[in-house]
């Protein structure tokens, strides 16, 4: 069992060795990358001028003599719309010349003359003669024509006749009669042709192409002139071909779009260029378009340079506002700018109070008065500690300075109403205490924007009624949004106001419930470390109710295998005189990963959490590594790492008062003669012990704390081990009876 224990251990050191050295560093950098850019975009959005060149109308006067005040170079749109449009209208339609159109119409005629030859054929073979049937000819054809065609003997004569109509009408090729009106209707007079001989485009001449209407007309000057005298047969072909033969030029309109947005892509944005001092107009005169959109170019332009000035002013505004935070953060916060859970913290707050403040300032009727600029350093104060406060209050003031145009009155009532806010939001411990928040931030404000009002000669009524807009925000807005921002943070980032520990050391907590009945030794320990770690933490400044509620749940782990820890013997005889020391100490270690287990099954706070492993540190079980030691073998070698927790050390100043209660407390069990010497010489002998053990490497405590640790522990041990007055005998008489010498007498006549 150990030696697992100690595989999970190392193998939890060898993940943490498997991530690249810089991955921190990069996921700081992304963060804060993140972070600013989101800073940067909601101070800039709408930063763009309104610099509108008021009275300049197309058709009007112009109010004033204007110049243009730098020189630019502009595309002029219409003149370059209109070079496109030419060069499109020039550009020809695109038709494609339909090999398959003549094919298909001399396939059809071949098909009619064959039916007519196989009926014929039929005839001469002794067959009872048929007619042709209309329906299976692939085009329909009249009466006469069907009845000449069948009586006509000559008809290949017809069909070499119907061969030179075919080649004399798509010798040239056909266009659709409408198509070319709407040819000559457009104005266009010629075409790209593309033919079967030649795929690329020729440039072909409209008129020259004749329509199947014209073609029609003129139909009988194709005819040959022995058809003068065959009108039936005339009558045929003409027939045959209005029915077999059709435009086979169609418009290829891809290809036609193709080529217009080709022509229309070859023309170059047609470039005017404005000099500086350039007259654009001159008053009293009507404007046209064009100096117009000349006006409007300057004005845009000159609206991009405001923007961009004011955009890179706000970028080095958030840079410096953010790396001196962290700057501060890394030479004297050293342990929250390691930690990537606060790094992303700080920043969501920052980012959630602009946001706040941008969206009052801007909302209808809003002043910049009531923007809660305090909420960063509130939520932080009462999420980490109020020492975040004043600089996360200078922070928010330089950030929403440009929401505030600058305005001095607004920007001290924030940076002081923060700090003053930070100050009442110490121990906080009931919600109805952040009403002493508003009142703080909102006094402060209006006394700070009434004061610098009067110093810019406003009036002092005047100075009232905005002044008290920032005591309005103290309880309005600043009391609402810092209640619903605490609890939302609180939730998403696993911390702990006062108020929820508040709330955890309820001795009715199921996980309490449970000790005192299973545990019961474990219970009375807790609640004694309980009762010295909070007395040395109001003695050194930490966080005392903190240390508290952490030093109720630390033992946690000892619940399910209470019957292993000496505190819960009650006299019986213990269970480890049949265990080896490994798995002895194996069991008393595995209560901090049981603890840790059961803790988040109980959604204890991260910061309760951290109390479990922690007030063991990395120290040794020293009980059972000693047996271990006596046990050994001659030769074998005892490694005290298998008896070691697996930490980590205290982190922070009220972990390690636990770890240092809780050897205190368990310690005193062991007097036999609890005197004030006795207990000092303990207290003393268990600190220094931790001291030179490492144990207190990682926190922050110093010698001073650890001497004022020292006096409180050892004033409150002795008040539980406190020794009472002896009382003086008194003699045994016939009026009293029952009247004993001393305690331990009356103690044996009650029984």
């Amino acid at each position: 069992m150990i030696r697992s224990f100690r595989h999970r251990k190392q193998a939890k050191v060898r993940i943490s060795r498997q991530s690249p050295a810089w991955l921190p560093g990069a996921l700081r950098i992304a963060i804060l990358a993140v972070s600013f850019a989101l800073t940067a975009g909601i101070i800039a959005a709408d930063l763009e001028p309104h610099m509108t060149l008021h009275g300049f109308e197309v058709g009007d006067p112009a109010p004033r003599t204007f110049f243009s005040p730098f020189a630019f170079v502009y595309i002029d749109e219409d003149a370059t719309a209109a070079q496109r449009a030419e060069r499109v209208s020039a550009s020809p339609e695109v038709y494609t010349l339909d090999a398959g159109v003549e094919k298909l119409a001399a396939s059809h005629a071949d098909q009619i003359f064959e039916a007519f030859h196989s009926v014929r054929a039929a005839a001469v073979e002794g067959q009872a003669p048929a007619a042709v049937d209309p329906r299976t000819l692939p085009v329909e054809l009249s009466a006469v024509t069907l009845k000449y065609l069948a009586e006509e003997t000559q008809l290949e004569d017809t069909r070499k006749n119907l061969e030179i109509l075919f080649n004399h009408a798509y010798s040239r090729g056909l266009l659709d009669p409408e198509k070319k009106r709407s040819l000559f209707a457009s104005g266009r007079r010629e075409i790209f042709l593309q033919t079967p001989e030649n795929p690329k485009r020729a440039f072909r001449q409209a008129i020259e192409l004749p329509s199947l209407e014209e073609v029609r007309f003129k139909l009988d000057e194709a005819m040959p002139e022995s058809l003068s005298r065959k009108k039936n047969q005339k009558a045929a072909l003409q027939e045959l071909f209005e029915r077999l033969v059709a435009p086979n030029v169609t418009a290829n309109e891809a290809e036609t779009r193709l080529r217009r947005t080709a022509a229309e892509e070859s023309v170059k944005p047609v470039e005017e260029e404005v000099k500086k001092d350039e007259l654009i107009v001159q008053r009293g005169m009507l404007i046209t378009g064009q100096e117009k959109r000349k006006l409007d170019l300057i004005q845009r332009k000159r609206a991009q340079k405001e923007t961009l000035k004011k955009l890179s002013g706000t970028c080095l505004l958030v840079a410096v506002s953010y790396s001196l935070f962290f700057i501060y953060l890394a030479f004297f916060e050293r342990r929250m700018f390691r930690s990537m859970k606060y790094i992303v913290l700080f920043q969501t707050v920052f980012v959630l109070n602009l946001l706040v403040c941008k969206v009052i300032n801007f909302w209808p009727g809003s002043s910049p008065y009531l923007m809660p600029g305090a909420l960063a350093s509130l939520c932080l104060a009462l999420l980490v500690h109020p020492r975040f406060g004043v600089p996360a209050s200078i922070v928010m003031t330089v950030l929403i300075a440009p929401l505030a145009n600058f305005a001095p009155d607004v920007l001290f009532g924030i940076l002081l109403s923060g700090i003053a806010g930070t100050f009442a939001a110490r121990q906080v411990r009931k919600r109805l205490e952040f009403l002493r928040i508003g009142f703080a931030v909102g006094l402060v404000h209006f006394a700070i924007v009434f004061a610098v009002r009067l110093f810019q000669e406003f009036g002092a009524a005047e100075s009232l009624q905005v002044a008290s807009l920032g005591f309005i925000k103290g309880f309005l807005v600043t009391v609402p949004s810092l209640f619903i921002l605490v609890t939302l943070l609180e939730y998403v980032f696993n911390l702990a106001t006062d108020i929820t520990l508040l709330e955890l050391s309820d001795l009715n907590h199921p996980l309490l419930r449970r000790m005192i009945i299973e545990a019961p030794g474990t219970y009375h320990h807790s609640l004694v470390v309980s009762r010295l770690a909070e007395s040395a933490c109001e003695q050194i400044g930490a966080n005392a109710l903190l240390a508290r509620v952490g030093a109720y749940f630390h033992d946690i782990g000892k619940i399910a295998r209470s019957e292993f820890f000496t505190e819960n013997l009650a006299g019986k005889p213990s269970r480890h005189e049949k265990l080896t020391p490994a798995v002895s100490s194996n069991i008393i270690i595995n209560h901090v990963r049981e603890g840790i287990e059961l803790g988040r099954k109980h959604k204890l706070k991260e910061s309760v959490l951290r109390f479990i492993p922690e007030h063991q540190g990395t120290g040794v079980v020293y009980y059972f590594y000693r047996r271990a030691l006596d046990q050994a073998q001659p030769g074998e070698e005892i490694n005290p790492d298998d008896f070691r927790y697996p930490g980590p050390k205290p982190q922070s100043r009220e972990t390690a008062v636990t770890l240092l209660a809780d050897s205190v407390e368990a310690a005193s069990r062991s007097l036999r003669d609890p005197t004030a010497e006795s207990i000092r010489t303990q207290v003393q002998k268990i600190i220094n012990d931790k001291f030179i053990d490492g144990q207190l490497d990682e926190c922050d405590l110093t010698l001073r704390d650890l001497h004022r640790i020292q006096d409180t522990f050892v004033q409150n041990l002795m008040a539980i081990f406190h020794t009472r007055v002896p009382y003086p005998d008194k003699p045994v008489t016939a009026d009293n009876p029952d009247l004993f010498a001393d305690s331990q007498t009356r103690s044996l006549r009650r029984s």
